[in-house]
């Protein structure tokens, strides 16, 4: 499925250069060599900009690709990867579906990572919109995440229609070690019909 978007990491016009090119946008089902060597460029580049997503700077790429290995088929939570027209990896993001009894009718967004050198093109709302539009389609009517507090992931989600539920300061520390808070943010699905 391919998708394409405006605008997802600030107020950023879109010119002709900066259009989404063509990118593939699908679940992971089936992971190559490449395709997790990818996950992971994409992982340790995101690191290296600062962003707050589990893990400290440096991170080697070859770290964050037993990251992935460890969690890219858990068997709970479904990543998509968008792959541009050369081939290469420009992004991801994670839906976590697995709740107990009580808590099926929700689901977690997680790692929503863009290259830095894919930025500003649409990406990310498109990545989002995968995930959403499966959410929906699983039956899912709240979703949940955590994000940095003031980040432009933040300010991405706050323009998509999620809500902040609340803020625990010095909650994670970022790439650099300094404490940070996050965010939690939770968005409303449409209930699919029966």
């Amino acid at each position: 499925m391919t998708h394409s978007a405006d605008g997802p990491w600030g107020a950023v016009a879109p010119t002709p250069a900066a259009m989404l090119a063509p990118v593939q946008i699908t679940v992971v089902e089936d992971p190559t060599e490449a395709l997790l060597a990818g996950l992971a460029e994409v992982l340790a580049d995101c690191v290296a900009g600062g962003a707050s997503v589990g893990f400290l700077w440096p991170l080697p790429v070859e770290e964050a690709r037993r990251w992935w290995d460890g969690v890219i088929t858990d068997g709970t939570t479904l990543t998509w990867a968008a792959v541009d027209d050369t081939g290469t990896v420009v992004g991801c993001v994670r839906l976590a579906l697995g709740a107990p009894a009580n808590g099926r009718h929700r689901a977690e967004i997680s790692k929503l990572l863009v290259h830095r050198s894919a930025r500003g093109k649409g990406l990310a709302t498109a990545l989002m919109a995968s995930a959403e539009q499966e959410a929906i389609r699983r039956g899912r009517s709240l979703l949940l995440l955590d994000t940095q507090t003031g980040s432009p992931a933040e300010r991405l989600y706050a323009r998509s229609g999620w809500a902040v539920v609340g803020v625990v300061d010095d909650y994670a520390a970022l790439p650099d070690g300094r404490l940070a808070g996050t965010t939690i943010m939770a968005k409303r699905l449409p209930v699919p019909a029966r």
